[in-house]
């Protein structure tokens, strides 16, 4: 089989047509792109909403009897324990986060799960059952009112348990809780200022925070997102070029020779996807590095960012790959190069524009952004860019399995589809 694949690997490397097409080609396009849109920048993507917990260890109407309770033992009239209790009721910063926990805008983002104590949360937690938990403890609310309406000297906080400090989901918790505090501290100094008037206080229009600029990340330029998505695009076409080159081998009885050799139908398949997979690793490598090297276009990233991206580049590979063997079954067993050729033009052009490879689709329709996140190409350019804006690899470890389940149902048809007893 390895004779097969270095075959593969010198055919493409004199092939000055190809070489042009899986490297110069797509080199030039960046470079065009690149200094025709140099204002273009990219910074929302998409995020799955994520599980997080929410435990509450009092309830508010137990914070309200206790309260009470203190305003009883403080000797306060009746008339003045009445005036403070709606007016705690009115600033009650439970129901607040609450409300904000519930509102749509948070809930594109995450998805609150309330649990019965810490222990639960924090084994959920361990599990990866959810991405974090957010801990109401006990006198929360009366640490609030004591502070406000009574002057008293004490500290309100706000538990929050993260799986990875460090990460997106990470980020977005602490920007909801955040910004949630900051708002809610002026929101009561602006209703004592005026005497409590109930309008003053009013919370839910608001928009707790920007999730999409918290990003530590610069936004994306207009060469890094086009090195992405010509990288993506013309690995496409690594798949036609080789499924092409079986083809024609096939007219020059190449296979005979091989069965005349004891080689294994089967094997010839399995050399298409190994060639298919590492020949699109070295063009993707290759582009990605001159690139850098020329434009800077990932310039200063960890060494963090550089292990994820090679992981990913494999995936994409594999993929690549897959297509490649799927193409040269279909072809031998049609006997007909039309397959490799419409593959080439057509379809290729179509999931480059559904993968964003062009232009961003998602500024257009949503819809097309998702159903471009079915492709493979789409899927992997969704997964450098969010590489790029400080994702982890856990965090588009759904894409990469999508698309490796792509992968593995394409092998699994190739190997159906390929004429296992006459290659000739």
């Amino acid at each position: 089989m390895l004779h097969l694949i270095k075959k593969d690997f010198q055919l493409l490397s004199r092939s000055k047509s190809d070489l042009m097409e899986l490297l110069l080609m797509p080199f030039i396009l960046i470079s065009i792109l690149g200094f025709a849109l140099g204002n273009l920048t990219v910074t929302e993507f998409s995020i799955e909403p994520f599980p997080v917990a929410v435990v509450e260890e009092q309830t508010s109407k137990e914070a309200m009897s206790q309260f009470e309770e203190r305003l009883t033992e403080m000797g306060l009239e009746e008339s003045e324990r009445n005036q403070l209790l709606i007016i705690a009721e009115e600033l009650d910063p439970r129901r607040e986060l609450q409300n904000v926990l519930e509102s749509e805008e948070v809930n594109e983002w995450i998805v609150p799960l309330e649990m019965t104590s810490q222990e639960v949360a924090v084994e959920a937690l361990a599990e990866g059952d959810v991405s974090g938990v957010i801990v109401i403890p006990e006198g929360f609310s009366n640490h609030i009112w004591e502070k406000v309406l009574l002057n008293e000297e004490t500290v309100s906080e706000l538990e929050l348990k993260l799986l990875d400090f460090q990460s997106v989901r990470g980020d977005i918790l602490r920007s909801i809780t955040t910004t949630f505090v900051d708002r809610y501290n002026l929101e009561v100094s602006v209703a004592l200022a005026l005497e409590g008037r109930q309008e003053s206080f009013q919370t839910a229009d608001m928009t707790y925070g920007e999730v999409v600029s918290l990003n530590a990340e610069e936004p994306i330029s207009s060469f890094q997102y086009y090195t992405i998505g010509m990288g993506m695009m013309f690995a496409l076409y690594t798949a036609p070029a080789l499924s092409s080159r079986a083809f024609k081998e096939k007219e020059q009885h190449v296979f005979g020779r091989l069965m005349v050799s004891g080689t294994k139908p089967l094997n010839y398949l399995t050399s298409k996807l190994i060639s298919g997979t590492w020949i699109t690793y070295i063009q993707v490598a290759i582009l990605f590095g001159l690139s850098t090297f020329i434009f800077g276009t990932f310039s200063g990233r960890d060494s963090t960012f550089w292990l994820n991206t090679a992981f990913a580049t494999l995936v994409l590979a594999f993929v690549v790959g897959a297509i490649t063997s799927l193409l040269t079954s279909i072809t031998l067993y049609s006997n007909s190069n039309s397959t490799s050729s419409t593959f080439n033009g057509l379809i290729v052009t179509v999931f480059a524009f559904l993968g964003g490879s062009i232009t961003p689709v998602g500024q257009f329709s949503q819809s097309l952004k998702e159903l471009g996140n079915w492709t493979p190409n789409g899927a992997m350019m969704t997964s450098y860019l969010q590489l790029m804006q400080g994702f982890s690899l856990e965090e588009i470890a759904p894409l990469l399995i999508r698309v490796l389940v792509m992968a593995v149902l394409l092998i699994l048809i190739s190997i159906a589809v390929f004429p296992k007893r006459r290659l000739d």
